[in-house]
């Protein structure tokens, strides 16, 4: 009995000395070992950021169709409220009162809008020659339209940049076809007129549909709801900080199985209401790219939104449970742990990623932390599981020798 308490004695003695010279040794004489239960390789993929909003389909807009008692007598309606109508279809008649008059003025129209014509067509000529910055500087930049004097500043990112300039090219070709629809119908009412000599026909230069029609002459006389469709839905006060325009969105249709994408084209400024006790609501809509299929679209349908905030392509990356405090535990070829700091990205799920301290196929250790020392060397459990043939990579002649260096090294 008296032996066995002597033996149990030394061994907490041996323990404790063991202790105190691994924790008195500053200089780090004595050789630490770390036992790492559970290590991971850093690894490449695409980190993207995404916000995730409800929204529903609804059309783009209205267009409004005037008539100037001034001009003439109106003849009468030639389209059905409810029913589609396409650009250039016959929208209503009615007879002049002064030829002459009415010349002039659908003369001086077709000018205005060839100019509007030109100036969108240089204005689309110098987006399409403007070269975006290659490499984020940090500095937004900045392209001035010479005609409209307009000035556009683009994001710092490249990604961004380029939505940025995609989505203005594609509003301005929209509006491209708009105003030669505007000058075809001008110029045919200005044909029938010389022509008949006191009746014009209006035409319209949109396609959609007639939602509504005033049989009293109170204008807008027509109603046309655009047959383009886009995406509307609503953030919160912290979100809006956010969206911005020109975010590239997808959107899945909840009742069908159509997948569409799209740019955020406005986030609105202002809420939707104004209350000190309420939540702040902004509005935004997304305008669907060109190709999307709307056939089978309808106003109303729901739909699942995911707008892209950031992106990262080809980053390196490690699950959030190897980093710690803003650094890794690095497992070298030599068999020692090193503690690296490092840079991190962006944060995705349980991912994060490393701009900067690890590279791409690099291990590092992950548990048990409190186990870890600076260049301790370091041993990992053997698992069955993973040894396959090709593990084994020595010849016939010198497996032993390693055998048994691999045992003698723990």
């Amino acid at each position: 009995m008296m032996q066995k308490r002597i033996i149990q004695i030394l061994l907490i003695v041996f323990v404790g000395v063991n202790f105190l010279l691994v924790y008195l040794d500053e200089e780090e004489k004595v050789e630490r070992t770390a036992y790492i239960n559970n290590w991971s390789e850093s690894f490449e993929t695409d980190m993207v950021q995404r916000m995730y909003k409800p929204g529903v389909l609804t059309s783009s807009g209205d267009e409004h169709i005037y008539f100037d008692e001034n001009l003439g007598s109106f003849q009468e309606f030639l389209v059905e409220e409810g029913g589609p109508v396409n650009a250039g279809d016959p929208l209503y008649s009615y007879t002049v009162h002064n030829y002459y008059q009415t010349e002039t003025n659908l003369l001086n129209q077709t000018e205005q809008i060839n100019d509007e014509i030109t100036a969108i067509e240089t204005a689309i000529s110098e987006m399409e020659m403007y070269q975006l910055p290659q490499a984020a500087s940090g500095t937004p930049s900045s392209f001035t339209l010479t005609e409209e004097q307009l000035q556009i500043e683009f994001p710092n990112t490249s990604i961004e940049a380029e939505l940025m300039k995609e989505q203005f090219l594609l509003e301005k070709q929209k509006e491209l076809a708009q105003k030669r629809a505007q000058l075809e119908s001008v110029q045919g009412q200005l044909t029938e007129l010389q022509v008949s000599g006191d009746t014009i026909t209006v035409e319209s230069p949109y396609s959609g549909r007639v939602s509504n029609i005033k049989d009293s002459l109170d204008n807008p006389v027509i109603t046309i709801q655009h047959a383009d469709l886009h995406v509307v839905g609503e953030l919160t006060e912290s979100e809006r900080t956010q969206v911005q325009e020109g975010l590239y969105a997808e959107i899945d249709l909840l009742e069908l199985s159509v997948h569409l994408e799209g740019a955020v084209q406005e986030v609105s400024d202002i809420p939707k209401s104004i209350t000190i006790g309420g939540k702040s609501i902004y509005p935004f809509h997304i305008a669907l790219n060109e190709d999307a299929e709307m056939d089978e679209l309808l106003p109303g349908y729901h739909a699942d939104i995911a707008i892209t905030l950031e992106e990262s392509l080809r980053a390196t990356a490690l699950f959030e449970e190897a980093v710690f405090n803003d650094s890794v535990w690095k497992m070298t070829n030599e068999g020692k742990i090193i503690k690296q700091n490092i840079e991190t990205g962006l944060h995705v799920d349980s991912m994060v990623e490393l701009t900067a301290g690890v590279e791409t196929g690099e291990w590092v250790a992950v548990e048990p932390p409190s186990l870890f020392h600076e260049a301790a060397n370091f041993i990992t459990p053997l698992k069955a599981k993973e040894i396959t043939k090709d593990s084994f990579s020595v010849s016939d002649n010198t497996w032993a020798e390693s055998f048994v260096t691999g045992i003698l090294s723990r």
